[in-house]
């Protein structure tokens, strides 16, 4: 009998598998996931998605987001981008990455997607995401992961924030042909304009560059203390930054989950932004 509590670990019984989330603004819940992978690892998933003022979700065969975290960013700090998305009709799942450094566990952000295309049996999740409409993406360090995972198939767009494919991947990205934005911060001290740009410019179309007007790097965040502490202040409050990052996500995802397009023209309607799109 010793044995059967780390058998029942290893083959992965009674992970969590919610029915229902806790409401964490209108029209959205939250519920927290736990999807076995690499055989023995329990990776902690937490999903954002429609729902009934009671936490049950609402609508089916939805588009789906996979996000990565930064490098030491906990992925909480990233779930005002999750509830925004939420709102606009998307089921985000933000796995949590061993160390917070999504580099050294490449295969949870696969995970995720295996969580929403093929979820535990009676889960909130089931039936509620069209496998065929997944996005995936990341901030910072995570930008470098959402990209190999995009290059690895399975996602219908990616997103990178504040960041750019890793070197290694260059020529792949540029054979890549499924729809990419690359959202910068104008001020950003962490992720510069030149070496992201640079990066863009490895991504094979059709992609967008969006540059937003006085956002810095952790305004992608929750929270900009760390810009402001490493004398990297932005020029714009938080909540015009927010609503911005906001608008070009969510005007990128439609097009690109509707037609495959990079959504040029909405882009091009956010305030002080340059758009490139090729």
């Amino acid at each position: 009998m010793r044995f059967a509590l780390p058998f029942l670990l290893i083959t992965g019984c009674s992970l969590a598998a919610p029915t229902s989330g806790k409401p964490v603004g209108e029209g959205v819940s939250r519920a927290e996931f736990e999807v076995r992978t690499n055989g023995t690892d329990l990776v902690k998933m937490t999903v954002l998605y429609p729902s009934t003022a009671a936490g049950s979700p609402l609508g089916t065969s939805m588009p789906g987001v996979v996000f990565i975290q930064g490098g030491f960013v906990g992925t909480k700090r990233y779930e005002w981008q999750a509830e925004a998305l939420a709102r606009s009709g998307y089921v985000v799942v933000l796995p949590e990455n061993q160390l917070e450094l999504a580099f050294f566990s490449i295969d949870y952000g696969q995970a995720a997607r295996g969580l929403l295309v093929s979820p535990p049996s009676g889960s909130l999740l089931e039936d509620l995401v069209n496998p065929d409409r997944i996005a995936v993406a990341g901030h910072s360090l995570g930008s470098v992961v959402a990209m190999k995972l995009a290059l690895g198939g399975g996602f219908a767009a990616v997103v990178l924030e504040a960041g750019f494919p890793d070197s290694a991947d260059t020529a792949a990205a540029m054979a890549f042909t499924k729809p990419s934005l690359s959202l910068a911060g104008e001020l950003d001290c962490s992720a510069r304009l030149d070496p992201v740009r640079a990066g863009w410019n490895t991504i094979g179309a059709p992609t967008a560059f969006t540059v937003l007007e006085g956002v810095t790097h952790y305004q992608f965040t929750d929270a900009d203390t760390e810009d402001r502490e490493r004398d990297c202040p932005p020029s714009v409050e938080l909540n015009d930054a927010h609503e911005r990052i906001e608008q070009a996500l969510i005007s990128f995802l439609d097009a690109a989950m509707s037609d495959g397009t990079v959504g040029e023209a909405r882009l091009r309607l956010i305030p002080r932004a340059t758009v490139e799109v090729r």
